[in-house]
């Protein structure tokens, strides 16, 4: 049986650094060298690796994972926008003190940084309690047991790229001032949960344009399912959330995504009135033998 990439289901994973790359004219194997040099055990962190389409299909064994496709520019009716800013390569390195995960990003850096340029850099943390910069506790819809998590975020075994997981990585930038100039029920009813208790509101309670209300959905009787393992960012000028998921299929993300843009039935996600994404990429998470496997050539 195929095994994920470690560190994918350690949590809390009180630190991360999110590298976003674009691959210069080096020669696939400049590239190998740099990514195994790049991904030498580093104590403390994990470090993860995913590729774009087209990454993967020049490095990878010869085959890629059902459905995998480049992120595309989307907008609703109300003109939000998801921006596409298709990158070639993710690393996500991830632990729970902030000097391992530096000293891995060192490691990163200098091993990819003559052959890539360093296109997003951000630095995500956890809070003690697991809320966001909006005040509201983030990942209370992941699935809840360990089991639950894998079937979400993994492609099944049988499937090409078992082990792995498809990842939808976004930068989404808050407007905190208007946001929390609201009261906490009109911000409760933006989100669906309540603030302090964190309890999902439930039938008419739970508007149809809430963010849980968007995303929580089924589709033919199936729950869109993702693991979610992004985290707030920020300093003091630009803040807000890495929005970091993993599917065992592309189309948990396209379901989700249509359903906060209106595509199904007009209605937009509320959220989007106080967050706008700047980034979106997919990429694919290859299991640990997949990652093995390329970097040998």
């Amino acid at each position: 049986m195929a095994t994920p990439q470690a560190g994918l289901f350690n949590e809390p994973g009180r630190s991360a650094q999110y590298l976003e790359y674009q691959f210069n004219n080096a020669t696939d194997q400049d590239i190998r060298s740099a990514l195994k040099a790049a991904a030498a055990p580093v104590e403390g962190a994990a470090i993860l690796f995913a590729f774009s389409k087209h990454t993967w299909e020049r490095l990878g064994p010869g085959w890629t994972p059902s459905g995998l496709q480049d992120f595309t520019a989307l907008s609703s009716a109300k003109g939000h926008v998801m921006p596409a800013t298709q990158r070639d390569l993710f690393v996500w390195i991830v632990g729970e003190d902030r000097g391992d995960i530096m000293n891995a990003v060192v490691q990163v850096t200098q091993a990819l940084e003559p052959l890539a340029e360093l296109v997003l850099d951000l630095d995500g943390f956890k809070t003690r309690d697991a809320r966001i910069l909006t005040g509201f506790v983030d990942g209370t819809g992941n699935p809840g047991t360990d089991e639950k998590k894998r079937a979400a975020a993994l492609i099944p075994e049988g499937e090409q790229g078992a082990g792995g997981a498809f990842v939808l990585g976004q930068k989404w930038t808050h407007r905190l001032e208007p946001f929390l100039n609201l009261s906490v029920v009109a911000q409760e009813k933006i989100i669906g949960r309540t603030k302090e208790t964190n309890i999902e509101l439930e039938g008419a309670e739970l508007p149809p344009e809430s963010h849980v209300g968007r995303t929580d959905i089924d589709v033919e009787d199936v729950p869109m399912k993702m693991y979610r393992r992004g985290t707030p960012y920020g300093g003091g000028s630009d803040k807000g959330l890495y929005f970091l998921a993993f599917a065992c299929d592309m189309g948990r993300f396209t379901h989700v995504i249509d359903s906060m843009l209106g595509k199904t039935d007009g209605v937009t996600d509320a959220m989007m009135d106080y967050s706008d994404a700047l980034t979106g990429s997919y990429w694919f998470m290859p299991s640990q033998e997949d990652l093995d496997s390329m970097l040998a050539g």
